[in-house]
């Protein structure tokens, strides 16, 4: 797992770096890529294709642009073919190990663009912000681009809600999002580092150093920004990221919001199928219409 023992390690070192060498470049320890595919939606009987991007600042992406089956069957309505989800996978390995994710959103008939962000897959660079958000908006400039008649709906889970609700809120009408799904979304860059410090006796004794992380990212400070229909899912179950994080995310937004109780370990949401048909409904929508609603 991404914020395992093993990491907290890793992070109880890097503060200690931190503390000597100051807090330029931080937020790259959020990330950890993976350049080695483990499978590509071939394996799981989906046709793509490779798209390479441009960041504004000149670095090369790559990105699995995977369109719905064509024709589309009799079960899969006009509807599903008028909209794309731009796909956020989370902080660990690459768009390989996340695509299980999304993989029946094609199949429902709706095409997917799963973006891997600078350092990741084949994708240039390194991570960090907010350098990483403009390889978004690379994504959804190609979208704009190459699906401009279709309805676009973000999907991010943990990381890659984070970066979701800051590439929407900055930048969501410039592109024509219409939706925004959030699975498992932290509320703040310092408050997960705490969490994943405070899971190890370790990391407690670098808990301070977690105040000197940028706070500007921080989606509960950025969803009231958010003027789109917005799903929150979490599972209470979540050992990574407190599901307490993704209700302050939720409590923040300020336009249509609906929110899931998902099930299970961290980002595991779409193993269940009533989440799926839920998430489905709110994608080709782009409504919470009768999804439940936190009071």
């Amino acid at each position: 797992m991404p914020w395992s023992v093993r990491r907290v390690l890793k992070w109880t070192a890097l503060f200690a770096l931190l503390l000597v060498s100051g807090c330029s470049s931080l937020t790259s320890l959020y990330f950890y890529p993976q350049t080695v595919w483990i499978q590509t939606p071939e394996n799981l009987g989906l046709n793509y294709q490779d798209v390479w991007l441009q960041a504004a600042d000149g670095t090369q992406l790559h990105a699995w642009w995977i369109p719905p089956p064509q024709p589309l069957t009799a079960d899969r309505s006009a509807v599903a073919a008028d909209t794309v989800v731009l796909y956020l996978h989370g902080n660990a390995e690459n768009i390989s190990s996340h695509i299980r994710s999304v993989d029946w959103l094609p199949k429902a008939g709706v095409g997917v663009l799963a973006l891997d962000y600078r350092g990741f897959g084949a994708s240039q660079g390194r991570a960090m912000m907010p350098s990483v958000l403009q390889d978004v908006e690379a994504a959804a400039a190609w979208l704009q681009q190459h699906q401009a008649d279709k309805h676009l709906v973000v999907l991010g889970q943990s990381m890659g809600a984070a970066l979701a609700v800051n590439f929407v809120a900055a930048a969501g009408p410039l592109y024509g999002v219409d939706a925004l799904l959030l699975d498992a979304p932290f509320s703040g860059f310092p408050q997960v580092a705490r969490a994943a410090l405070t899971s190890s006796w370790l990391g407690w004794l670098f808990v301070p150093g977690s105040w000197l992380i940028p706070s500007q990212w921080n989606p509960a400070d950025l969803a009231p920004r958010i003027n789109v229909p917005t799903l929150v899912m979490h599972s209470e179950q979540d050992q990574v990221i407190p599901v307490q994080q993704g209700r302050k995310v939720f409590d923040q937004l300020s336009g249509s919001r609906c929110w899931i109780d998902s099930r299970g370990p961290h980002i595991a949401s779409f193993l269940f199928e009533d989440i799926r048909l839920n998430s489905q409904e709110f994608i080709l929508s782009r409504s919470c219409g009768n999804l439940p609603r936190l009071p």
